[in-house]
C-alpha cells in the first residue's frame, strides 16, 4: 500500500464492510465521519456493530472496533454533519494523497462530494446500493470517467426511494462495500482504475465491470464546460435516509 489514508463518509451499510475491507488491506490511517448513532434494526447490514453498542455515536463504536482488529492502525472518528462548507474544509484539511469513500445514501450529498474532491484534488470512490445490488466507482478527476460523467445528477426526490420503502439486502451492501475498499486501495496504490464502474446484482448473480467513456461537454471534468449546477444542501448526516439506501 502506498500512502495507505483513508476518509471514510458515512458509517452505515456500505460503510462498515468498506472499512473493514481497507483494515485488511493495512491502512494506516482512517478517518470515519458520521453523526448518526448505532440503531439495532440496521444491525443486519452494519457489521461493525452489535447490540452492545446501540444508542452509541457510531464513529466512536466504529473506531473502537478497528482499533480492537488492529491497534497499529490510527483511527479518526468524525462526529460531523456535513453541508458544502464543512465537507469543504474537511476535504482542504486532508493529507494529500488520502482516498474519500463516500458511502452515504444520499444522492445530492454524493454527488457534492464528487465535485468538492475534484476542486481538492483527491480520489474518490462512491458507492450506491438498493434492494439485491448496487455499483462503486472509481474517481480520479482527469482521468477517465467521473460520476458525472455516467449519472450527470442527482435524480428527483420521487424517483429516489428511502431504504425503508424499498429495503436492501444485508449481504449486497457488504459486498459493495468490500469492493469499495478494493477501489480504494487500488487507488491509493496508483493502479490504472480511474473511470471503472462495478455494479452487481445479487439476485442474478450477474457482476459487471465497466469503462464508461468521458462525456463531451460533462460539467464534472470538461474544462469548457459550464460547473455543474448544485442545488442547497442542508446540513446532513453521513448516514441519512437517502437513493442509494447504504443505511
Amino acid at each position: 500500500m502506498a500512502g495507505g489514508r483513508f476518509l471514510v463518509l458515512g458509517a452505515g451499510g456500505l460503510g462498515c464492510p468498506a472499512l473493514l475491507g481497507l483494515v485488511g488491506a493495512g491502512a494506516r490511517h482512517v478517518g470515519v465521519v458520521d453523526c448518526d448513532v448505532v440503531d439495532a434494526t440496521n444491525l443486519h447490514r452494519q457489521v461493525l456493530y452489535d447490540l452492545g453498542d446501540v444508542g452509541a455515536p457510531k464513529v466512536e463504536a466504529a473506531a473502537r472496533r478497528l482499533r480492537a482488529t488492529d491497534p497499529r492502525l490510527q483511527v479518526e472518528p468524525i462526529p460531523l454533519r456535513l453541508d458544502e462548507r464543512t465537507l469543504s474544509s474537511l476535504l482542504a484539511a486532508q493529507s494529500p494523497g488520502t482516498v474519500v469513500l463516500e458511502c452515504s445514501d444520499q444522492p445530492d450529498l454524493k454527488f457534492l462530494v464528487h465535485d468538492l474532491c475534484g476542486e481538492h484534488r483527491l480520489d474518490l470512490v462512491i458507492g450506491g446500493v438498493q434492494r439485491w445490488g448496487g455499483q462503486a466507482m472509481a474517481v480520479r478527476h482527469g482521468a477517465g470517467a467521473c460520476f458525472r460523467c455516467v449519472f450527470e445528477a442527482a435524480p428527483p426526490a420521487e424517483l429516489a426511494p428511502s431504504c425503508a420503502a424499498v429495503g436492501v439486502l444485508g449481504a449486497a451492501a457488504g459486498a459493495l462495500g468490500f469492493m469499495m475498499a478494493h477501489l480504494a486501495v487500488a487507488l491509493d496504490a496508483g493502479q490504472d482504475i480511474a473511470g471503472t464502474l462495478v455494479a452487481l446484482d445479487l439476485r442474478e448473480l450477474r457482476p459487471q465491470q465497466i469503462r464508461p467513456a468521458r462525456r463531451a461537454g460533462c460539467s464534472g471534468c470538461d474544462p469548457h464546460a459550464p460547473p455543474p449546477a448544485r442545488g442547497p444542501l442542508g446540513p446532513a448526516c453521513a448516514s441519512a435516509a437517502g437513493a442509494a439506501c447504504s443505511r
